[in-house]
């Protein structure tokens, strides 16, 4: 009896594992979605999803007038040996007035063996920007390459909050605030004419001060240098009578 009942319990496994062999994985036969990838893809390790970002001009220097900004998109479906056009529109909810304030390529394809490509978003700097922020929300629109059958998912069940696949919304301005780097032990109260005066004296990008303490060229001893720097150059142009103000007219002062 035992003998017959392994003999079963072998012949069962050895069947199960030749039934697992014969089932084939079902290719994906559906239509082919478009959608922006940051919204199922992170754009590095373990960072967020998101429909939308933004960025000032803030930072920048004068002689910059515009930016490109990359949006990824990707398909699910099928890669395609020719290329295949993309529909983009504008949302009315959009601030941003398309051709004033921004532009893109009247003709954007997926590329033919891409899954992932790119829309290069060209934003243009504007007057207004100092005092106002734009929006431009763009829509993935259906055509007769792709659907867009993925449109959002519920990412917070307690809040209600979602994440948009075919609608992304880019923020941006020219207002200069203080930045993520600035720290003012070392610096001072933060000021464009000291912010701007330091990175020309040093030669310094101001966009560096847009990372987070410990980042390229913002280490302990960086800032320590930076500090000690403007210091004696403040001090050298006092003595020699050239005192350096601030706009409102106070002295210059580094700590």
């Amino acid at each position: 009896m035992k003998k017959i009942l392994i003999l079963s319990i072998t012949f069962l496994s050895l069947f199960g594992l030749t039934s697992c062999d014969k089932e084939e994985i079902q290719p994906y036969n559906d239509t082919d979605n478009i959608y922006f990838s940051r919204s199922i893809v992170p754009l590095y390790s373990n960072g967020p999803l998101i429909d939308s970002t933004g960025f000032s001009f803030g930072l920048d220097n004068a002689a910059i007038t515009e930016r490109i900004f990359p949006i990824a998109i990707r398909v699910q479906g099928k890669v395609s040996n020719v290329d295949r056009q993309i529909k983009l529109t504008v949302d009315p909810s959009s601030t941003a007035v398309l051709g004033t304030h921004f532009k893109f390529p009247e003709n954007m394809v997926m590329r033919a063996g891409k899954e992932i490509d790119t829309i290069f978003l060209k934003v243009l700097r504007t007057p207004d920007m100092k005092t106002k922020d734009f929006t431009a929300v763009l829509n993935l629109e259906e055509n007769e390459f792709f659907t867009t059958k993925m449109q959002s998912r519920v990412t917070n069940v307690l809040t209600g909050k979602t994440i948009s696949f075919i609608r992304f919304k880019l923020s941006f301005n020219d207002k200069l605030s203080t930045p993520l780097g600035w720290i003012t032990a070392n610096f001072g109260v933060f000021t464009a004419k000291k912010f701007f005066l330091m990175c020309e004296l040093m030669d310094l990008e101001p966009e560096m001060f847009n990372q987070a303490p410990g980042g390229t060229g913002l280490s302990i001893p960086d800032y320590q240098y930076y500090q000690n720097f403007m210091k004696r150059y403040l001090a050298d142009q006092k003595a020699s009578g050239n005192t350096i103000y601030e706009e409102n007219g106070n002295e210059m002062f580094f700590p």
